[in-house]
């Protein structure tokens, strides 16, 4: 988002510190990128230790996305702690 409010920073970084407490601990957030074109696309890229991970989510509004990238993390987790652990 390139024209980003003050609430819209403020609940970013709530977006952003949800999605770290749900990924657990050990992992690093990188980055978080919010698209918004026919839908709302939620980016977020985090790392375990060398293994690196982006996770999406969608939706019709940012809510919907955030909501989707918690289904996703939850999936993504268990991809990225295995890849950590075989050092791919």
């Amino acid at each position: 988002m390139s024209d980003i409010t003050d609430a819209d920073q403020r609940y970013l970084s709530r977006v952003a510190e949800d999605c770290e407490a749900l990924l657990g601990p050990g992992i690093e957030l990188d980055d978080l990128e919010v698209e918004t074109d026919d839908e709302v696309t939620m980016r977020l890229r985090y790392r375990l230790g060398t293994a690196a991970w982006t996770s999406e989510g969608h939706g019709d509004t940012v809510i919907a996305a955030h909501a989707s990238l918690r289904e996703q993390l939850v999936l993504d987790r268990i991809r990225v702690g295995v890849r950590a652990l075989y050092g791919r």
